[in-house]
C-alpha cells in the first residue's frame, strides 16, 4: 500500500500573491471602552463582594453603568464569567446589557444576560420529561394564547348542552363567553393565578372561601386550559415561569442551581412578579450573592403582573446568612435631568408611600442631587385633543427652529401607545416634525413595513374569498356610503386633491389597518349586502359598472405605500394619463382619477402602455397583487400569499445587503 502527494500548486488557477487588487480579511478587535468615573455610591455597589444587596436607583443615576462595572470588577477579581447570571425584564434590556458588557469586558468573557422568561424556558427544556413530551415544548405567543382562550370559551355552551363540561359559569356571565373583553379578563385571571403559584384546586378553594362562583368557574377553566396546552405541547409565559419554579424546588435541581452561580444580578427589579421572585429564591436565596437594582417609583407594569411589593420587601425576603435584612444602597446623583425638573418630580414622588424600606434610604432616594442646573416643567391644558396635538407640534418646531435644539434630543411620551401614537404621528408629520416611534411601543401590525403587506393581503383575500366569483359575475355592489362618496367626487379632481376630513394616502388611518387574523382570512364575507332597489347586473358597456375587487381607499393607500413608492406627483401624472386615455376612447366625461387608478391597479395590463417614469410603481404593485391573487385562487395559504408580496418588494434585497 502506498500513497503519494505533491507540494506543487493546485491545478486550478490561484489568485496572484501580492496583487494590488486582492482582498485580505483582517480581524479588527473591538474597541474597549474606558472605565467610567464612578461616584462614592456607585463605588460602594461595585465593591460589594458577597451576600444580598438592594440598590435603589432612580432614572439618570447610572444604574446600568453601575451594574456593568460591578460585573466587570467581579470578573477582574477572578470570578468565572460562566458563574455570573444577569437577569432583566425585557428582551431589549437584555440585548443592551450584553452589548455593554461585551464592550467593557470583551465578548468572550461577558457573562450570560437574559430575561426571566428566556432563562425559565431554558430550564424547562433542560429538564423536560421525554416520556411525556416527544417534541420540545413550544412557547405560546400572546395572540395564540388569546385565540386558544376564546375558542375554549366559545365551545363552553355546546359542551354544557352535551353534558361534557366541568366548568359552570354563573348565569349572568353566560352571554359574555363569546366576547373579546370577557376572554381578556379570563386570560388575566389565569396569568395572575400562575404568577401567584395557585393551582386550579387552590384557586377553587380560595373562591369557595370568599364566595365567588365566577372564580370557581375560572379555576375549573384553568384546569381545562392547562390540559389543552399539555395535549398541544405548548406553554404560555405565565405557566413557563411557574413550571421553572416547580423544577427549581426539586432537591436535585435546587442543588444544581445553588452550585451553578456565584453571583446573580437583577436589573429593573421593580418589574418582577411573585413567580419570578420565587425563582430568584431558588437561584440566589439563603444569603447568597444577589444584587437587585431598581426604582419602586417606576413600577408601572402592574397590568403585566409586576408587584412593587417585591422590591419593597427585598431586605426581609432575601436576608443575609446571619439572618439580618439585606443592606440597601442608594445612587444619589442624577446626571440626566436638571435641578428644576428633579424638584418637580420630587413633588409627585413624595406623595407615593414606600413602606417597609429604611426611612433614611427612601429619603435619599427621593432627593437625588442634580449634576447640572436648568430644566423646566410647564403644564398646559387644552379644550380639545386636536388643539393639544397642534400645540405639541408647535412647541417642538419652535424648539428646533428658534432654540436650535436637535430633533434627536426631543421626545413625546403618551399613555396608551396603540391608541395615541397613530394620531400623534399624523399630526407631527403634517406639521413637518420628523417622527421615529420606538419599536416596542408600536404593534407589529402598525409597523410601516408590515402595514402595507397586511393591507394588500386583506384586499386579495377578500377578492378570492368563497362566493366572491359569483358576486363578481353579478356585479360588485359597493356600500351605499362608499358609492355616494364616489358619485360626489368632482369629475376634474386629481388624486392629490382631497376633502379636509378625508385622510391622505399614506396617513396612519390608511397605512395601518388592523391585521387580519386567521378567522378573518378563513371566513371573509362573500359579498357586501346589496340594496334590493339596485339592478343585479350592471350595464357591461359602462366601465364604472364593471366588477372590481379593489376599493378606492385601499388602492390609494397601497400606491402611496412602500409597495409602490409613488409620490403625489407620480399619482397625479398617472391619473391624468388615464383620464386622457378615457377621452381618447370616446368617453368625454371620464371618471375621477382616483377611480381610474383603482381600476388600473385591479387590471394591471391597462398600465403596460404608460410611461414607466411615473407608472413603474403602479405596474409593480399590480403585478404583485395579481401574483398573490393567483396564489390564493390555486389553493395557496395566506402565509404563501404574504410571502409572495414580501418577495416582490425591494426589502429582502435591502436586508441582505445590510447583513
Amino acid at each position: 500500500m502506498s500513497s503519494s502527494f505533491s507540494t506543487g500548486h493546485p491545478p486550478h488557477p490561484e489568485a496572484r500573491r501580492g496583487s494590488r487588487g486582492a482582498y485580505r480579511l483582517v480581524r479588527t478587535p473591538p474597541d474597549r471602552t474606558a472605565p467610567p468615573v464612578l461616584d462614592a455610591a456607585q463605588r460602594a455597589v461595585v465593591d460589594h463582594r458577597s451576600g444580598p444587596l438592594l440598590v435603589l436607583a432612580g432614572p439618570g443615576t447610572g444604574k446600568t453603568t453601575t451594574l456593568v462595572e460591578s460585573v466587570a470588577a467581579r470578573i477582574a477579581r477572578g470570578a468565572d464569567p460562566e458563574r455570573i447570571l444577569v437577569l432583566t425584564f425585557s428582551r431589549r434590556a437584555a440585548v443592551d446589557l450584553r452589548d455593554r458588557m461585551a464592550l467593557r469586558i470583551g465578548a468572550a468573557r461577558a457573562p450570560q444576560a437574559t430575561t426571566f422568561h428566556s432563562y425559565s424556558y431554558a430550564l424547562v427544556r433542560a429538564h423536560q420529561d421525554s416520556g411525556l413530551f416527544v417534541e420540545p415544548l413550544r412557547l405560546l405567543s400572546g395572540p395564540e394564547q388569546d385565540v386558544t382562550v376564546r375558542e375554549l370559551l366559545a365551545g363552553q355552551p355546546e359542551l354544557e348542552r352535551l353534558g361534557l363540561t366541568h366548568v359552570r359559569w354563573p348565569d349572568e356571565l353566560r352571554a359574555c363567553l363569546t366576547t373579546r373583553g370577557f376572554a381578556d379578563e379570563v386570560r388575566a385571571v389565569l396569568a395572575r393565578s400562575r404568577e401567584l403559584g395557585l393551582a386550579p384546586d387552590a384557586l377553587d378553594a380560595f373562591a369557595r372561601r370568599i364566595g365567588r362562583p365566577d372564580w370557581r368557574a375560572a379555576a375549573a377553566f384553568l384546569a381545562e386550559y392547562l390540559d389543552v396546552l399539555d395535549l398541544q405541547g405548548v406553554i404560555d409565559y405565565a405557566e413557563l415561569v411557574h413550571r421553572a419554579v416547580l423544577l427549581a424546588r426539586r432537591p436535585e435541581v435546587a442543588a444544581d442551581l445553588a452550585a451553578r452561580y456565584d453571583a446573580v444580578y437583577v436589573d429593573e427589579y421593580q418589574d418582577t412578579d411573585p413567580a419570578q421572585v420565587r425563582l430568584l429564591h431558588a437561584l440566589a436565596g439563603g444569603g447568597r450573592t444577589l444584587v437587585a437594582l431598581g426604582d419602586p417609583d417606576q413600577s408601572i407594569y402592574t397590568f403585566r403582573g409586576a408587584d412593587v411589593n417585591g422590591i419593597l420587601g427585598f431586605p426581609e425576603a432575601f436576608p443575609r446568612r446571619d439572618g439580618g435584612p439585606a443592606p440597601v444602597q442608594v445612587l444619589r446623583t442624577n446626571r440626566r435631568s436638571g435641578a428644576r425638573l428633579l424638584a418637580a418630580t420630587r413633588l409627585i414622588t413624595q406623595r407615593m408611600p414606600l413602606p417597609r424600606l429604611p426611612a433614611d434610604k427612601v429619603r435619599a432616594h427621593r432627593e437625588p442631587a442634580a449634576a447640572r442646573d436648568g430644566g423646566r416643567a410647564e403644564v398646559y391644558t387644552y379644550p380639545t385633543p386636536g388643539t393639544e396635538l397642534d400645540n405639541i407640534a408647535d412647541i417642538l418646531r419652535r424648539a428646533h427652529l428658534e432654540d436650535g435644539l436637535p430633533w434627536r434630543e426631543m421626545a413625546v411620551l403618551v399613555r396608551a401607545g396603540a391608541r395615541s401614537l397613530p394620531t400623534l404621528r399624523r399630526a407631527l408629520t403634517a406639521a413637518g416634525v420628523p417622527v421615529d416611534i420606538d419599536g416596542d411601543d408600536l404593534p407589529l401590525r402598525h409597523e410601516p413595513a408590515v402595514a402595507p403587506l397586511l393591507t394588500a393581503l386583506r384586499a386579495v383575500a377578500r377578492a378570492e374569498a368563497p362566493g366572491r366569483s359569483e358576486a363578481a359575475r353579478g356585479g360588485e355592489e359597493r356600500e351605499p356610503r362608499e358609492r355616494d362618496a364616489v358619485e360626489r367626487v368632482p369629475e376634474d379632481r386629481e388624486p392629490g386633491e382631497r376633502d379636509l376630513e378625508e385622510p391622505a394616502p399614506g396617513s396612519p388611518e390608511l397605512a395601518e389597518p388592523p391585521a387580519p387574523d386567521s378567522a378573518d382570512l378563513a371566513e371573509l364575507p362573500a359579498s357586501d349586502s346589496a340594496d334590493p332597489a339596485e339592478p343585479s347586473a350592471p350595464d357591461s358597456t359602462d366601465p364604472a359598472a364593471q366588477p372590481r375587487w379593489l376599493d378606492t381607499e385601499t388602492a390609494l393607500t397601497l400606491l402611496a405605500s412602500p409597495l409602490a413608492g409613488m409620490d403625489a406627483a407620480d399619482l397625479r401624472r398617472l391619473g391624468r394619463a388615464l383620464r386622457e386615455e378615457e377621452r381618447a376612447g370616446g368617453n368625454m366625461v371620464p371618471p375621477p382619477s382616483d377611480e381610474l387608478l383603482t381600476r388600473a391597479l385591479a387590471e394591471p395590463e391597462r398600465l403596460a402602455v404608460h410611461d414607466p417614469a411615473y407608472a413603474r410603481g403602479a405596474q409593480r404593485l399590480g403585478a404583485l397583487l395579481r401574483t398573490a391573487r393567483e396564489r390564493l385562487a390555486n389553493g395557496g395559504t395566506a402565509e404563501e400569499a404574504l410571502w409572495d408580496l414580501w418577495n416582490g418588494t425591494p426589502w429582502p434585497g435591502r436586508l441582505e445587503r445590510a447583513a
